[in-house]
C-alpha cells in the first residue's frame, strides 16, 4: 500500500503547468496558429496546387530585405541592451534630484505609439531635419551635403530610442530585487564598481535581462510603421514593408505568406528561449513541500 503512494506521488501532474497554460493557450493561438497557416498558405501556387514557386520568388526578390531586417534587429537589440543596462546600473546606484527627474523622464517613450515615433523620427533626422540643422550649426558639416539618415542607421536610432526605456523598466526591476547585503559585501571585499556590475547585478538579474532583450527583438522584428514611415519604398527594406506591399499592390498572398514564415523564424529561437525561461521559473518557484 506504501510503494502505491510514493509511485502516485512520483508521477503526480506538476501544479505550477496549470498556471502556465493561459501562456502556452496565448503562445499557441497568437504564434502557432498564424504559423501554420501561412506556412500551409505559402505552398499554394496561383493555380491551386502545391508548390515552393512562392519561396524561390521570395528568396530571389527579398533575401537582401531579409538579411536587412535581420542586421537592423540584432543590432538594434543589442546597442538597447547594454545602454540599458547602462542606464539601469546609473539609477540603481545613484540617489538624488536628477535620478528621480530621469527616472520619470526615461518612461515617457513607452506610452508613445509607433507610428507618432516615426513622425518624430522623419522630423529629427530628415536631411534638413533638426539633427542636421543642429550639426551644421556647430560646424560639423555642411548643410548642402547632410547626413542621409533614412536607411540603417536611421531606422536603428528609431528603434533604439523607442525601445531604451521598455528595457530599463525590466531590467531595473531585477536590479532592484537584488539585497543590497551582496553589494556592500562586494564593496568591503574591494570589488570597485565594474566587477559589482560584471559579478553581481548582470549574473543575478540575467533572467530579466533576457527577457527584456527577446521582448524587443521581437518586437522590432514584427514593427511596420516606422520602417515603412522612414524608408518606405525604397532597398532595402524590412520583411514587414515588403508583406504589406506584396498584398496592397500586387495581391500576392502567397510571397506574403512566405514572407510572414520567413519572419516566424527570425523569432523562433528567442519565441522558445522565453517559453523555457518561464518552465524553469514556475519550476523555481513550487513549494518546497512539492518538490
Amino acid at each position: 500500500m506504501e510503494a502505491k503512494k510514493q509511485v502516485r506521488r512520483k508521477f503526480k501532474f506538476p501544479p505550477y503547468l496549470l498556471l502556465l497554460l493561459p501562456a502556452v493557450t496565448f503562445m499557441l493561438l497568437m504564434y502557432a496558429y498564424p504559423f501554420i497557416t501561412s506556412f500551409t498558405r505559402s505552398l499554394i501556387g496561383p493555380d491551386g496546387s502545391i508548390t515552393f514557386a512562392n519561396y524561390v520568388k521570395t528568396w530571389d526578390l527579398y533575401l537582401k530585405d531579409i538579411v536587412f531586417t535581420f542586421a537592423v534587429t540584432v543590432f538594434s537589440t543589442a546597442i538597447t541592451g547594454a545602454l540599458a543596462v547602462m542606464l539601469a546600473v546609473y539609477l540603481r546606484f545613484r540617489r538624488g534630484l536628477i535620478s528621480t527627474i530621469l527616472s520619470g523622464l526615461y518612461k515617457i517613450p513607452i506610452f508613445i505609439p509607433f507610428v507618432v515615433v516615426a513622425q518624430m523620427m522623419n522630423s529629427f533626422l530628415a536631411p534638413h531635419g533638426l539633427l542636421n540643422i543642429a550639426l551644421a550649426k556647430l560646424g560639423l558639416i555642411d548643410i548642402d551635403q547632410p547626413l542621409q539618415l533614412f536607411n540603417f542607421s536611421g531606422l536603428s536610432f528609431g528603434f533604439i530610442w523607442k525601445m531604451v526605456p521598455f528595457s530599463v523598466l525590466i531590467i531595473h526591476g531585477g536590479f532592484q530585487m537584488i539585497d543590497d547585503s551582496y553589494i556592500e559585501a562586494a564593496r568591503s571585499a574591494g570589488a570597485r564598481l565594474f566587477k559589482i556590475i560584471t559579478r553581481i547585478l548582470i549574473p543575478m538579474s540575467k533572467s530579466s535581462i533576457m527577457v527584456a532583450l527577446v521582448l524587443v527583438y521581437s518586437q522590432i522584428v514584427g514593427t511596420f510603421t516606422l520602417p515603412y514611415m522612414l524608408i518606405g519604398g525604397k532597398s532595402p527594406t524590412t520583411i514587414t514593408v515588403d508583406i504589406a506591399h506584396r498584398v496592397n499592390y500586387f495581391r500576392d498572398f502567397g510571397v506574403a505568406n512566405s514572407l510572414g514564415v520567413f519572419s516566424y523564424f527570425l523569432v523562433f529561437f528567442t519565441a522558445i528561449y522565453y517559453l523555457r525561461s518561464s518552465v524553469k521559473k514556475m519550476a523555481e518557484a513550487k513549494p518546497v513541500e512539492e518538490r
